[in-house]
C-alpha cells in the first residue's frame, strides 16, 4: 500500500513537471459575486503574494498582492492568499502569479438567478487510491459546477494518535490534483469550498484548531473558527459547519447557526454542510455526534426552513426522505443526502427499508450534482463513470 501511495505521488506531482507554478486553487470568503480568494504554494524563498488580473475583454493588466506565510511543521512551502474584490458578476477572469508565465482563468458567480445554477458535493476524498480521487473530480468538472463543496476528510493526514505530526505530502497531492483536473469545459478554476473531517485534524474529535494546523493554513474558508456561512446574493445560502472536531457541537456554534440561519429568511435555497451524519447510512444512530447534531442542529434547520443537508462521513451514498422531528412528512420536511464517498472504497449500509429515515442507500462512490432555479432544486447522485444512480426534486414553493 505504502509503495502503491508513493508512485501515485509521483506519478500526480510529474504532471506538474515542466510548469513553473505549484498548485494553485481558489475558494470564496465573502460575496462569490464580486470576489474571489486566490490560493497557492510556492517554494520558501518566494516572499511575496502578488499576481496580475484582468477581466476577459480587458487589456490591461491590474495587480493585486496578498499575504505570504510559511506552512506549519517545516513543510518545505508557503502558503500565498490574494483576495480579489470589486469584480464583475458572472464574468471572466485571467490571472498570473508574480515571476510566472501560466495564465489561469476563474468566473464570478451570478448576481441574480436567472438561469439553473449547479455545484457538486462530495466527501472522504482521498484516503488511500489516488485513481478514484482523480476520476471523480474529472467527473465533476464535466458537469461545469460553479464550485465545489467537500465535506471533510479531504486528505487522510492526520491520526488518531495525538502526538503523530500530519502528512503533508497528501496534502501535497491532494491540492496537486485539484489544481490540474478541477476546472470547467472553459478552462476555468472551480472555486472550492470545505469543511473539516476527523481524519483532517490530529485526534479526530474534541480538539482545538491547533490540532489541524495545515486545514487551517490551507483552507481561508471556512475560516479559523471553523463554521461559517457563504451567501450568494439572495437566491442560496450555504451554511459550513464542524461536527465537533475543533470547535464543540453544542453552545458557541449552535447559538451562532440561530443566528445566521435568523438572517437567510428571504433566501431561496438554503442548504447546510458538515462531515458526521446525523442521519447515518452505515453508523449505529445513536452514536454521539450524530445525536447531538439531532439534538442542536437539526431543530434549528427545520425552524428556519433549510431544504437540503449535505453529511458525509459513512463512505455510501444516501438520501433520506423530508424529515421533521425525525419522522417522514409529505411535504416540507429537510432532506440530508450523503454520505461521503468521493474517493472512499464504499461500505455497505442499511437497508432503507429497515428505517424510518432513509428514503435510498447505496454502496457506491458518487458525487452529487446540485442545480437550483428559481423554481426547483435538482439532485442528481452521479457515480465516477457518469452514472446518474439516484435523482429528486424539490419544488420552490
Amino acid at each position: 500500500m505504502i509503495i502503491k501511495f508513493l508512485l501515485s505521488f509521483l506519478l500526480c506531482c510529474s504532471c506538474l513537471l515542466g510548469e513553473d507554478l505549484l498548485p494553485v486553487y481558489l475558494t470564496w470568503q465573502t460575496d462569490p459575486t464580486t470576489t474571489m480568494t486566490i490560493q497557492w504554494l510556492s517554494k520558501p524563498e518566494a516572499k511575496e503574494a502578488a499576481l496580475e488580473y484582468l477581466k476577459a475583454d480587458e487589456t490591461v493588466w491590474h495587480k493585486a498582492t496578498g499575504e505570504c506565510q510559511a506552512l506549519p511543521h517545516k513543510a518545505p512551502y508557503n502558503i500565498n492568499r490574494v483576495f480579489l474584490q470589486n469584480l464583475q458578476p458572472n464574468a471572466q477572469y485571467r490571472f498570473k502569479i508574480k515571476d510566472s508565465e501560466a495564465t489561469h482563468l476563474f468566473r464570478t458567480a451570478p448576481k441574480e438567478l436567472t438561469e439553473p445554477f449547479s455545484f457538486a458535493v462530495g466527501g472522504d476524498v482521498f484516503p488511500d487510491d489516488l485513481q478514484p480521487f482523480q476520476e471523480m473530480t474529472k467527473q465533476a468538472s464535466l458537469h461545469n459546477p460553479r464550485f465545489v463543496l467537500l465535506g471533510g476528510d479531504l486528505a487522510y493526514t492526520a491520526s488518531v494518535k495525538r502526538f503523530r505530526q500530519e502528512d503533508f505530502d497528501r496534502w501535497f497531492t491532494f491540492l496537486s490534483v485539484l489544481s490540474k483536473d478541477l476546472k470547467d469545459q472553459s478552462g476555468c478554476l472551480i472555486p472550492l469550498l470545505v469543511t473539516i473531517g476527523n481524519h483532517d485534524v490530529v485526534g479526530s474529535y474534541g480538539q482545538t484548531p491547533e490540532s489541524a494546523p495545515f486545514f487551517y493554513s490551507l483552507f481561508a474558508m471556512p475560516g479559523i473558527q471553523g463554521y461559517n456561512v457563504l451567501r450568494f446574493d439572495n437566491y442560496l445560502s450555504l451554511v459550513l459547519l464542524d461536527s465537533g472536531h475543533t470547535h464543540p457541537i453544542a453552545g458557541a456554534q449552535t447559538e451562532w447557526l440561530n443566528r445566521e440561519l435568523q438572517k437567510q429568511g428571504n433566501v431561496l435555497h438554503r442548504f447546510a454542510a458538515y462531515h458526521v451524519a446525523a442521519f447515518p447510512s452505515v453508523r449505529y444512530y445513536r452514536q454521539a455526534i450524530p445525536t447531538t447534531i439531532r439534538r442542536n442542529w437539526v431543530p434549528l434547520f427545520e425552524k428556519y426552513g433549510v431544504q437540503a443537508v449535505f453529511e458525509n462521513h459513512d463512505h455510501a451514498y444516501k438520501r433520506t426522505f423530508p424529515l421533521i422531528s425525525e419522522s417522514h412528512v409529505p411535504r416540507g420536511g429537510v432532506v440530508y443526502f450523503g454520505d461521503g464517498s468521493w474517493g472512499v472504497k464504499p461500505r455497505i449500509p442499511k437497508k432503507a427499508s429497515r428505517t424510518t429515515y432513509l428514503a435510498t442507500a447505496q454502496s457506491v462512490r458518487q458525487f452529487l450534482n446540485v442545480t437550483v432555479s428559481k423554481t426547483k432544486r435538482q439532485f442528481k447522485a452521479i457515480t465516477e463513470k457518469g452514472v446518474v444512480i439516484d435523482e429528486y426534486e424539490q419544488v420552490v414553493d
